[in-house]
C-alpha cells in the first residue's frame, strides 16, 4: 500500500486530519494519535469517562490507555484530542477550566511517566476548538478558536470530494447505506429460493459443488471484492447471504476478504476436511477439533491456524485496502438483507472493523447482531473479546515498508 504523507503545520490543520486517521468524526471521545518519529503511526479512541469519576479513577483509566499505546513499538510522542459536546465558554480560560481538563491532566501527567512527548493536547467543543497545552502556556489568558478553522483547512483538500463528505456523515463509522423496501422485499425473496437448496445452516460441500463455480466460496469471494458493490445484483446479494449463513464459510470468507485468497482456499480445504470427518465418524466440529489437539494433529502445522487469526494471535498483517473494500460490501448487503439473515454479515464487519483496530464501531455491529439473535454464537465469542480489551497482535505490528 502506498504511504500518503499529510503535513499539518497548524493544529487546526492536525484536527482535520484526525477523522481520516480513525475513519469518522469522533463523538464523545478521547482520541490517541500516537507518533514514532515525526509521523504518526496509530490513533486509538476511547469512551470519554463519567463526568463524575474522581481524580483516583481518571488516574487508574489513563494508565490503562496508556498502557495501550506502551503496545506499539517505537511510539515516542502523542496528541490527545478531545471530542466533547460541552461548550468551552467565555474567553479567557485556563486548561482545567476547559472540558474535561482533570481527565487530560491525568494523560498528560501518565505520559510523561511513560516517556512519551506530548506534542499538543487538544479539544474540539461544541463552540469551537482549543488546546490544552496553550492555555497553560498562556497563563489563563487562552483564546477559543472558531471550528471553521478545521473545516477551512488545506487539509481537507486533499481528501476527494465524495470521501470528504461521507466522513462529514459518519459519527460512528457503522452506518449503512439507504436500500429501499422493493429492494429488500426482492433480496429476501430470491434468498428465500437459495435456502430451500440446502439446511438452514447453510451450504454444505456437496450443495456448493452441485450448484457449481456460482456458490464457490473462494471464489465468489475474490470475484466480489473486486467489483463495486453498488452493482451487484440481487441474485448476487442473495447468492452471497445465502454462503454467510454457514458459521464455517462465513469465517472463511471473512479472513479470506481480510488476508488474501491463499487464506481462503486454506480456510475452506479446512472447512471440507472437517466436514468430511464428520461425516465418517459423526462426531461434531468441536469433538473433531478437540480430539485433533489432544492428539498433538494440526491441519496447517506451518502457519497461524484460523482460530489463531480469528483470535489476532498473529503478528501477520491483514491488508488493510481488502478489509476496507469488504466493509463497503458487507455493509450494503446488511442493508439490503432481511433482519434474520443479518446477523453473520454484521459479525464479518465486526470482526473486519475490530481487525483494523475499531473496536468502538464493531462493538456496534455486535450489539445491532445481538439485538436481532440474541444467541448468535459469533456474536457472543466477539462481545466477550471485545469486552476483556484484546486488541489484535498486527495492530502493534510495524508494517514492512
Amino acid at each position: 500500500m502506498q504511504k500518503t504523507i499529510v503535513k499539518t503545520p497548524t493544529p487546526q490543520d492536525f484536527l482535520a486530519l484526525v477523522p481520516q486517521l480513525v475513519g469518522f468524526l469522533p463523538e464523545r471521545s478521547l482520541v490517541l494519535v500516537a507518533f514514532r518519529g515525526n509521523r504518526t503511526c496509530g490513533a486509538l479512541r476511547f469512551n470519554l469517562p463519567p463526568v463524575d469519576a474522581g481524580a483516583q479513577d481518571l488516574r487508574r483509566i489513563a494508565g490503562t490507555l496508556l498502557g495501550t499505546l506502551c503496545k506499539i513499538p517505537g511510539v515516542d510522542a502523542l496528541v490527545p484530542v478531545v471530542y466533547t459536546a460541552d461548550a468551552i465558554g467565555d474567553d479567557p480560560f485556563t486548561a482545567a477550566g476547559l472540558p474535561h481538563g482533570p481527565f487530560l491532566a491525568a494523560i498528560r501527567h501518565r505520559a510523561g511517566q511513560s516517556g512519551f512527548l506530548v506534542r499538543d493536547a487538544l479539544c474540539v467543543a461544541a463552540d469551537g476548538w482549543a488546546s490544552y497545552l496553550e492555555a497553560d502556556a498562556a497563563g489563563g489568558r487562552a483564546r477559543r478558536h472558531p471550528l471553521r478553522e478545521i473545516a477551512d483547512s488545506t487539509v481537507n483538500q486533499d481528501v476527494p470530494g465524495d470521501a470528504r463528505r461521507e466522513l462529514a456523515r459518519l459519527h460512528t463509522g457503522a452506518e449503512l447505506p439507504r436500500v429501499d423496501l422493493a429492494t429488500r422485499e426482492r433480496c429476501a425473496r430470491r434468498l428465500a429460493r437459495y435456502q430451500r437448496l440446502g439446511p438452514d445452516m447453510g451450504p454444505i460441500p456437496e450443495l456448493v459443488e452441485m450448484v457449481g463455480d456460482m456458490l464457490d466460496p473462494v471464489g465468489t469471494a475474490e470475484t466480489v471484492l473486486g467489483l463495486n458493490p453498488a452493482d451487484l445484483g440481487i441474485d448476487e446479494v442473495a447468492a452471497l447471504l445465502f454462503l454467510m449463513q454457514g458459521p464455517a464459510t462465513r469465517d472463511q470468507m471473512m479472513l479470506q476478504f481480510a488476508f488474501g485468497r491463499e487464506e481462503g482456499l486454506r480456510s475452506h480445504a479446512l472447512n471440507r476436511h472437517y466436514a468430511r470427518r464428520q461425516r465418517e465418524t459423526g462426531l461434531s466440529m468441536d469433538d473433531l477439533v478437540e480430539a485433533d489437539m489432544a492428539a498433538g494433529r494440526a491441519f496447517e502445522q506451518s502457519m497461524p491456524t484460523t482460530g489463531d487469526l480469528m483470535l489476532g494471535m498473529s503478528r501477520d498483517r491483514p491488508d488493510p485496502e481488502r478489509i476496507d473494500r469488504a466493509i463497503r460490501l458487507l455493509k450494503l448487503l446488511v442493508a439490503m438483507a432481511p433482519r434474520s439473515a443479518r446477523p453473520a454479515p454484521l459479525c464479518m464487519l465486526a470482526w473486519l472493523s475490530w481487525a483494523l483496530g475499531q473496536g468502538s464501531v464493531a462493538g456496534i455491529y455486535i450489539d445491532t447482531a445481538l439485538d436481532i439473535d440474541a444467541d448468535y454464537g459469533m456474536a457472543l465469542l466477539l462481545l466477550q473479546v471485545l469486552g476483556s480489551g484484546h486488541l489484535p497482535e498486527w495492530a502493534f505490528a510495524v508494517p514492512a515498508d
